[in-house]
């Protein structure tokens, strides 16, 4: 474990809430984990998503506050400012990586 649970009821007030929402409708056992830091100046803005029990498949970076660019990295990497290219790309990598 890289980080916390990130739970449903927790908004970062940016439009990564909407990728996260979109997800937990359309990925049952989806596992959102935000990076823990050590140092206030340290960027938490790193989540990684799964589904048990490999909850770090997907990792996704944003700017402060859930804001894009949303950088999504698996075993591909790429930047959006969309958050449904967001979501839809990383349900898309979690349903190949775990059939």
């Amino acid at each position: 474990m890289r980080g916390r649970n990130w739970q449903p009821t927790e908004r970062t007030g940016g439009p990564i809430d909407e990728v996260f929402d979109n997800l937990r409708q359309n990925i049952p056992h989806l596992l959102i984990e935000r990076l823990d830091v050590t140092h206030p100046s340290d960027d938490d803005n790193v989540y990684f998503l799964g589904v048990s029990p490999r909850p770090d498949l997907v990792q996704i970076d944003t700017a402060p506050h859930g804001q894009p660019p949303f950088i999504i990295e698996a075993d591909q990497r790429i930047v959006t400012d969309d958050p449904l290219h967001a979501a839809t790309t990383t349900r898309a990598w979690l349903d190949q990586l775990t059939a």
